[in-house]
């Protein structure tokens, strides 16, 4: 859990570092935090829709809540050479290779003054930070036994920070979903977009095939990214056409559950 902590700081600073090669880095990081800001008091925006997509979010969340014992021991009990392999992924579409891709985007669109590949990173950036904030918060609150850790999946002890019993929700997955979100939405090509959500999905089973999570984790948590991305792709100022310093209207609300493909 430090680690986490720690690779998000470096994902912050990298959004907002070599002022001196780009005049515009102190902008990021205005916006950076402008969007963390939104994201966090976005539900003064919720209008009743919303708040049916967020209780539908956690009816589904504990729906699944029934049947994750049965589920870890299917997955359990189901095991190939081939699914190993398969569901390693989680070892590698993971905080730390987010934290570079994003530090190594930046840099270089700073370097080329490529304001698009400056926009991505930005939005990676603020889409896996909030969302991994938003997870971290419940994680801690929650306190929940991992499925290795207790054979019941209501094993809960609130405000437990070590790894064993911060299972609720997935933080694998919250990232995952985040990132794929986001860098889905940069080309409008079935299959890209086809591919990243794929990627995010394998990705959030295979915590609860590698006994890390229970299903119920894997939903929630990446439910929280894929909102938290859509929000970011959605903010005023990831608009690429809307690029004007005329007022705006508030914020989109964060519970969006389209996924355009």
């Amino acid at each position: 859990m430090r680690s986490h902590l720690v690779i998000l700081l470096i994902v912050l600073i990298s959004s907002v570092l070599y002022p001196q090669i780009e005049d515009g880095a102190e902008k990021d990081f205005r916006k950076f935090f402008e969007v963390g800001g939104d994201v966090l008091t976005s539900p003064k925006y919720f209008q009743s829709e919303d708040w049916i997509k967020l209780s539908a979010t956690i009816g589904i969340t504990g729906l699944a809540m029934i049947i994750d014992e049965d589920i870890k021991y299917f997955s359990q009990s189901n095991k190939t050479e081939f699914l190993n392999n398969i569901f390693k992924v989680d070892d590698y579409y993971h905080i730390e290779f987010m934290a570079s891709s994003i530090a190594v985007l930046y840099l270089y669109a700073l370097i080329d003054k490529n304001n698009e590949v400056r926009n991505l990173s930005l939005r990676l950036a603020e889409s896996t930070v909030y969302a991994e904030l938003i997870n971290l918060s419940i994680k801690f609150i929650s306190g929940r036994s991992r499925p290795y850790f207790s054979e019941s999946a209501f094993m809960f002890d609130p405000f437990k920070f070590n790894f064993d019993q911060t299972s609720f929700p997935s933080g694998h997955s919250t990232l995952a979903f985040a990132y794929s979100s986001v860098i889905a939405k940069e080309y409008n090509n079935f299959l890209w977009k086809l591919g990243w959500y794929s990627l995010a999905v394998i990705t959030a089973y295979a915590r609860v095939y590698n006994n890390k999570h229970w299903l119920s984790d894997i939903v929630l948590g990446s439910a929280i990214g894929l909102f938290v991305g859509e929000y970011v792709n959605n903010h005023k100022t990831n608009r690429r056409y809307n690029i004007s310093d005329e007022p705006v209207s508030p914020p989109p609300p964060i519970i969006n559950l389209r996924m355009p493909l």
